[in-house]
């Protein structure tokens, strides 16, 4: 499974970002949405496919930063904050 925390993906023409990986049974929980509209489903991997592409407005990663504090993931947090001073 070579997709990462955070990383964003697209399932049927929908952008979302991993949350959390089942390496066991080749699944992610991919969050689709970041407003009140927010939608969670376990995809299978081949299923996915990355969108490193994807740019990220500063008060973007901050919700995402808010969603990691949640999450409690401070690697992922890490990592968006690098984002914010480039």
């Amino acid at each position: 499974m070579y997709f990462s925390i955070g990383e964003w993906v697209s399932f049927q023409h929908t952008l979302g970002f991993i949350l959390v990986k089942n390496v066991k049974e080749r699944k992610c929980l991919v969050q689709f949405g970041l407003s009140s509209e927010v939608d969670m489903k376990w995809i299978p991997v081949e299923l996915l496919s990355s969108r490193e592409e994807v740019r990220l407005l500063e008060e973007d990663i901050g919700e995402l930063q808010n969603l990691a504090i949640e999450l409690e993931d401070a690697e992922w947090y890490k990592e968006l904050e690098g984002r914010v001073m480039k």
